[in-house]
């Protein structure tokens, strides 16, 4: 997984090396918060459909399905949030990792619970993880992109395409 600039003036690659470290854990609650809800809905109205059933089955999924969807977030919070790696008073290069870190971390989660709310959102990060690359997984993938793209574009960011 590489970290590619965005927009103009994206180069903050402190920020950029801890969003590549951080990949694995991200792209896990991208799946597990959707997923959670999902299911919960499910059995909440017991109905079991292929895609519940698909994803009760699953022990592990292609991470490749939800990169786009974590490169997307990933360049809203470099956008919205980059400092230019501006020291705070007294702060050293590693406090300040350690700070962008816990922040990328909180907005990840943050994010992932305000975008699980979203009941096609929910339906199409589950589905692009379940089906991954099969034609419906990859519809689901390319709807994600797109949500994702008008989402963060309508407040500022356009996306390289």
């Amino acid at each position: 997984m590489m970290v590619n600039p965005e927009f103009p003036g994206d180069n903050n690659h402190v920020v950029m090396d801890i969003q590549h470290s951080m990949y694995n854990e991200i792209v896990v609650r991208l799946f597990t918060g959707p997923r959670d809800r999902y299911l919960a809905a499910a059995t909440l109205l017991r109905v079991e459909d292929e895609l519940s059933q698909a994803l009760r089955d699953m022990n592990g999924f292609d991470h490749r399905t939800l990169q786009l969807a974590h490169d997307r977030m990933a360049a809203w919070f470099r956008f919205a949030h980059d400092d230019g790696g501006q020291l705070q008073l007294g702060e050293s290069e590693l406090d300040y990792s350690k700070r962008m870190e816990a922040l990328w971390r909180d907005f990840a989660c943050s994010e992932v619970t305000s975008l699980a709310r979203d009941d096609e959102f929910t339906r199409a990060i589950c589905t692009a993880a379940a089906f991954g690359n099969r034609s419906r997984g990859v519809a689901a993938e390319r709807w994600i992109g797109q949500f994702l793209s008008d989402r963060y574009g309508v407040r500022g960011l356009q996306f390289k395409e």
